[in-house]
């Protein structure tokens, strides 16, 4: 005989467990009835919402951006001058500074004109001498002339007479040449503005020496301002003279509407550009020296336009709702390429001639039905 386990024997007499072994056999029939009655049912499947139907703008993509090519420069002064003196002497006065707006025949500097005035005097006496040796000629002419006449000199003595007059009036006019050009080294002396503008650097100060040929001042005239940048190779054959130009200038509120007014075509051998300049309107507040960008039209490109008030947002990505065969609305992620304040460009997710909610509600979703209200190319 095995031996009895006293623990579960004392167990197995308990009055709760002996309750229990009686009420199994009572539970089971039913809970088998309650799985084959589970099992006779089909099961219950959510009903899908119905696709909600949206009264929406639609618009059809076009393609037509404008190709730019887009240039760093400057504003220039049409008109810049180099102011030089013609004599050799020390500045006494220099009446101007940088900055300073000048008028066309305004005195800008004096000159030290101790020689000139010195050469004055000497044309003035070189002057006085000639004539009164012309008058003596022209007396001793006139006195041979009524000889010869008479018979008393001979035709050799008045020849000679008459050339001693001749070459008197020349030395005469040589004289009157010298205090002339005396007199002009005068005027040189005093240097003036050739034109309306600015003074935009002053290369002497009072006292030094001004030599011939040697900047004194530097001016810019105020009109006549020009855009000055310079292009690449691969894009100057498209750029011509007489062409519109955007230019934008840092500092000028406005885009300026510009005109290529020149292009050089000699190329930068190190760069490989080419200078370009931009004639500019007048503008208030505009100035040589500020920075600029013109932007060059060159044709319309075939990438699609989609206004910004297109664009939506999901997911952390930007893109349309394109309307599908079945009139439904399908977000779909755009690239995004150029911009600009009212639409974009599209590289990548859209190609012409689809269509696409124009102005989007938060609540449309994907697979909505969208009814047009009003279809725009």
């Amino acid at each position: 005989m095995q031996p009895r386990n006293l623990y579960l024997d004392i167990i197995m007499k308990d009055p709760l467990v002996e309750k229990r072994k009686n009420r199994l056999p009572c539970l089971a029939p039913l809970a088998l009835a309650a799985l084959l009655g589970a099992c006779g049912k089909a099961p219950q499947t959510a009903a899908a919402p119905a696709a909600t139907s949206r009264p929406l703008p639609v618009m059809t993509a076009s393609a037509g951006a404008p190709l730019e090519y887009t240039a760093v420069g400057s504003v220039v002064s049409a008109q810049r001058v180099e102011v030089a003196s013609r004599l050799s002497g020390y500045i006494r006065d220099m009446l101007v500074q940088e900055g300073d707006r000048v008028r066309r025949g305004q005195l800008l500097a004096r000159l030290d004109a101790a020689d000139v005035e010195g050469g004055i005097r000497q044309g003035q006496a070189a002057g006085g001498a000639a004539e009164a040796a012309l008058r003596d000629a022209q007396i001793d002419l006139e006195r041979f002339q009524r000889l010869f006449e008479r018979g008393s000199v001979s035709d050799n003595e008045l020849r000679k007479v008459r050339l001693k007059f001749e070459a008197a009036r020349e030395a005469r006019n040589q004289a009157r040449a010298g205090l002339d050009t005396a007199l002009a080294q005068r005027a040189y002396a005093e240097i003036t503005s050739p034109v309306d503008g600015v003074v935009v650097a002053r290369h002497k100060r009072t006292g030094d020496l001004a030599l011939p040929g040697m900047p004194l001042l530097t001016l810019e005239s105020g009109s006549g301002l020009l855009f000055e940048t310079f292009v690449a190779e691969g894009q100057v054959a498209a750029i011509a003279a007489g062409q519109p130009v955007q230019v934008n200038i840092d500092g000028v509120p406005a885009p300026l509407k510009g005109t290529v007014s020149r292009v050089v075509r000699s190329g930068d051998p190190v760069s490989r550009s080419y200078q370009v300049k931009i004639a500019l309107p007048e503008t208030a507040g505009l100035m040589s020296g500020m920075f600029g960008r013109a932007a060059f039209g060159l044709g319309a490109s075939q990438a699609p336009l989609v206004p910004r008030q297109a664009l939506v947002e999901r997911g952390g990505l930007t893109g349309v709702f394109v309307v599908d065969a079945e009139g439904r609305a399908r977000f779909r992620w755009l690239r995004i390429a150029r911009e600009w304040p009212d639409q974009v460009e599209v590289n990548a997710g859209l190609v012409a001639d689809e269509r696409f909610v124009a102005a989007p509600v938060p609540a449309l979703r994907d697979g909505d039905l969208v009814t047009s209200v009003k279809e725009a190319r």
